[in-house]
């Protein structure tokens, strides 16, 4: 559990805010913890492990508010405008004399938190500080519609380099990996068949490889976030092969789709949240060679740092690092 989580819901388990039984509440960046059972809750949450562990304990996932929420939750993130979309969409689903409760870690924007709110309009902002984290909360009173207004519209899809669609809070949403571009560079031209793509992003090696192979006939795409997987399909929209989008946790063997790709391209993340973990990597690895077909083939690029090298040899029939440059490194896997 977080511990930006805990301090999020310090200003309820300590008695500084005491709501009534089953308020209405919205809680963006959503997270399960036990207290929340209080309320009556809608999430938003775009992270698979988080949405569907909120999900079990029975709340509703959404990714629309009304106004007539009693308290409205946020979770910043070390992006600023993503927190500033969440704080925004918050105020949104708050009725007038509803509270505004936010917190974040140190590391991923605490120091800014009241500050925001004040840049929203709110003022007699009460904070705290506790787990290397900060909340702040506040009443809705009056509130500065051109800065609501101005980060509302910072939450839409939008053209960035390449021509590609993306929004913002996708992992590097505006940019276009070094590592990806590497790693479509050395793609092959002479891909068939059914294939994937884990931990799709916004669409950038599915279409690389789609352009490069026509003789695809269907591709299918993953990744934990559902923002991503929806800027994918959007990006995909004018190749013929068959499409399928999929909003998947690839580190758990739920996800393999026993032995049924002829190839599979890959990026995976080596983060979650603050964690740099390369075990996120080898559960892709893994899940990759489960679900390939025999003799199917993972074209994959990791950082340098990364010791992916010993699992591929070690689950593959053959594995081979084909390409190197800029800090990364595209390997060639054979089940």
């Amino acid at each position: 559990m977080m511990p930006a989580l805990e301090t999020l819901l310090l200003p309820f388990t300590s008695g500084q805010i005491k709501p009534a039984l089953n308020a209405a509440a919205l809680f963006l960046n959503a997270q399960d913890h036990p207290y929340l059972k209080n309320f009556d809750l809608a999430g938003v949450q775009y992270f698979k492990p988080y949405a569907a562990a909120l999900e079990r304990a029975g709340f509703n996932i959404t990714d629309d508010e009304d106004s007539s929420c009693d308290f409205a939750l946020v979770l910043g993130t070390k992006s600023r405008m993503e927190t500033e979309i969440f704080l925004a969409r918050a105020v949104t689903s708050l009725k007038e004399g509803g509270m505004l409760i936010a917190a974040a870690d140190n590391k991923e924007g605490a120091g800014r938190l009241k500050k925001m709110l004040q840049s929203l309009g709110f003022d007699q902002i009460a904070e705290q500080s506790k787990n290397k984290s900060r909340v702040c909360w506040s009443v809705k009173k009056s509130l500065n519609k051109d800065v609501l207004s101005a980060w509302l519209a910072q939450d839409n899809v939008r053209e960035i380099a390449g021509g590609f669609f993306s929004r913002p809070g996708i992992y590097g949403w505006d940019k276009i990996d070094k590592g990806s571009a590497l790693l479509a560079d050395n793609l092959p031209s002479d891909l068939k068949g059914h294939g994937a793509d884990f931990g799709c992003g916004y669409g950038y090696l599915s279409k690389a490889v789609l352009e490069k192979n026509p003789k695809i006939k269907s591709i299918e795409f993953m990744d934990a976030d559902s923002r991503a997987v929806a800027m994918t399909s959007k990006n995909l929209e004018k190749f013929e092969a068959k499409k399928t989008a999929l909003w998947c946790d690839l580190t758990l063997p739920s996800a393999v789709l026993d032995n049924k790709f002829d190839w599979i391209v890959m990026n995976p993340p080596f983060h979650e949240g603050k964690k740099s973990d390369s075990d996120i990597g080898v559960a892709f690895i893994k899940n990759a060679y489960a679900s390939l077909r025999r003799k199917g083939v993972l074209y994959m690029v990791a950082n340098n740092q990364l010791p992916y090298e010993r699992v591929l040899s070690e689950i593959y029939f053959e594995s081979a690092m084909i390409a190197q440059g800029g800090g990364f490194k595209v390997f060639r896997a054979v089940k």
